[in-house]
């Protein structure tokens, strides 16, 4: 976790001077956030015999984003996006993530300006520290806005939804995850 910390911040950083971003946001872009927000989860399990399905589960998340992608104009972005949420799953560090094809639109071609930003893509769920963790694929999308309040940094609130799945021995097991997130997001452009 650190060491992507560390590879953001040069990024943001060092981002203008050694890509030659010309602080225009039309052409290539980079940027990523950290954050906190809620998962709220439920999970699902199905067998040929019946299902069980527990009730909404509410837990505290660090969040984070990374994205890359094109702005076309001043006032578009299309990009790929990857969302995190990191929360504790009944003592291990969980992760519910998020991958879109994704688009912003700025009301202004230069902040300050409010924009507005969605995605469809897939979702994971995850235990990445321990050993054996299976990945689980579905289903997420996520739609949000927020308020650059200067060049190159804004806030951000947007609402993941997903619902990764798993087959395994006659089993289906399929988490369904809705996060909220609030994130400080940082682009080079």
């Amino acid at each position: 976790m650190k060491r992507v910390l560390w590879v953001l911040s040069l990024t943001l950083l060092l981002g203008n001077s050694v890509w030659g971003f010309d602080n225009h946001r039309k052409g290539f872009i980079v940027g990523g956030g950290f954050g906190f927000g809620s998962t709220s989860f439920k999970e699902k399990i199905a067998s040929p015999l019946g299902s069980s399905e527990t009730d909404w589960t509410n837990e505290f998340a660090f969040m984070t984003e990374v994205k890359v992608g094109y702005a076309p104009t001043d006032q578009l972005e299309i990009f790929y996006s990857d969302k995190g949420s990191w929360f504790d799953y009944f003592g291990s560090i969980a992760l519910n993530g998020l991958g879109t094809a994704s688009l912003n639109y700025y009301l202004k071609p230069e902040g300050p300006t409010f924009y507005l930003g969605g995605g469809l893509g897939f979702s994971t769920f995850t235990l990445p520290f321990e050993n054996n963790s299976d990945l689980e694929l579905g289903f997420g999308f996520y739609v949000g806005g927020g308020y650059e309040f200067t060049r190159h940094f804004a806030v951000q609130l947007d609402f993941m939804f997903g619902m990764p799945k798993e087959k395994n021995g006659g089993f289906e097991y399929t988490f369904t995850g809705f996060t909220p997130r609030v994130i400080l997001v940082g682009t080079a452009f």
